[in-house]
Parts: C-alpha cells; sequence; structure tokens
C-alpha cells in the first residue's frame, strides 16, 4: 500500500501513518472513516476529534485536529477489531476475506 503525508484533504502525520502500516488499515479505509463518520466525538486531548465508522465487524477510529490554518491534520487511526496479521494469514484465506468478507 502507497501512504502519502497529504491525502484526502487532510494532512496525514508520520505517526498515523505508522500506525496505518503496523494494523493493515488502508489510508483509503481511514480517510472514508473521517470524511463520513457514523459517530463523532471529542478526543481525549484538547483540541482533538474522534470519527468512528463500521466496515463490516470492524469499526475504524481517527482522531484528527485542526491547525492554526485550519487544515485537518490525521493524528492516529486504528481498527477493531485489528486486522489478522498478514505474516501469519494464509494468501487464499486474505483473499477469501478480501472477496466475501469473512
Amino acid at each position: 500500500m502507497g501512504y502519502k503525508q497529504n491525502y484526502g484533504n487532510a494532512i496525514w502525520t508520520n505517526h498515523a501513518i505508522e500506525r496505518l502500516i503496523k494494523r493493515g488499515l488502508s489510508q483509503d479505509l481511514a480517510w472514508q472513516a473521517f470524511q463520513y463518520p457514523e459517530e463523532s466525538s471529542y478526543g481525549k486531548q484538547i483540541g482533538t476529534m474522534e470519527y468512528k465508522r463500521s466496515f463490516g465487524e470492524h469499526k475504524v477510529t481517527v482522531v484528527a485536529k485542526q491547525n492554526e490554518k485550519s487544515e485537518w491534520v490525521i493524528l492516529s487511526c486504528w481498527i477493531d477489531p485489528p486486522f489478522p496479521t498478514l505474516s501469519k494469514v494464509p494468501l487464499w484465506k486474505k483473499l477469501f476475506t478480501f472477496i466475501f468478507g469473512k
């Protein structure tokens, strides 16, 4: 997967991109959760917001805030339950899960 610092009219921190990579989460899925949340709430840190969206049995959470230029900055993101560790899952199962979502 190719990750970008500027994606979907938002700035993605190195930390957020590291979390995407570590969790096997696509930047597009995280952006969809941010752009079209089913839930939103104030984050744990002052000035931050949490955006959540479900994709099947998985819920993606994105933490973001606006900077001094009113640009959105994605600080972190995760998926719960996490995707299985890619190195431990056989290719056929990855494809089956991708196609059928089970």
